[in-house]
């Protein structure tokens, strides 16, 4: 029997990938990035999830940004 795992995620590894490609096809200077919106959607419900686990085990510190 396997262990269940502790975070399911919704973002595909495809989608991660290509969010990288993008990224990395992106010019240092540009302010703003064309992606995917499903897999922007799915990576950002995924941080949330995340945060929500760390928080959850008091394993979390974040900023309150600027």
């Amino acid at each position: 029997m396997s262990a269940r795992p502790l975070l399911q995620l919704y973002t595909t590894l495809l989608q991660f990938e290509e969010l990288h490609l993008r990224h990395d096809r992106t010019r240092s200077t540009s302010k703003t990035v064309t992606v995917d919106r499903q897999a922007l959607i799915n990576l950002l419900m995924d941080h949330s999830r995340l945060v929500d686990a760390l928080r959850k085990t008091g394993r979390v510190d974040i900023a309150d940004g600027d």
